[in-house]
């Protein structure tokens, strides 16, 4: 087992959240950069992601299906590629602690 998939997401992560909202394209502090990490390191199968719609201009967020099948859209349009991160962000904490996170 690696030290990412070891790595727990735990109640003094909340405090990084307000991080990434700030800034959702890094440099990352080495705490958010560690969490950001374990979020990215899922499973490729059900793993959320940004598709581009318009190059530069507009997203959906769709979910991958696995090695070799499309990805399928989720239905979150987004106009801004901070937006689109966050949209992710939450989608992945979720994955991962069970706790949805609001605007």
């Amino acid at each position: 087992m690696s030290t990412l998939t070891r790595y727990t997401i735990g109640h003094d992560d909340r405090a990084l959240i307000e991080q990434f909202r700030r800034k959702p394209v890094g440099p990352h502090s080495p705490a958010l950069q560690r969490l950001l990490n374990r979020m990215r390191g899922a499973d490729v199968e059900g793993k959320h992601v940004l598709l581009s719609l318009v190059p530069h201009k507009r997203w959906v967020v769709a979910e991958l299906q696995g090695r070799g099948k499309s990805p399928k859209s989720i239905g979150i349009e987004v106009d801004s590629l901070a937006a689109g991160e966050w949209e992710i962000f939450k989608l992945r904490w979720h994955r991962l602690t069970g706790d949805r996170l609001t605007d």
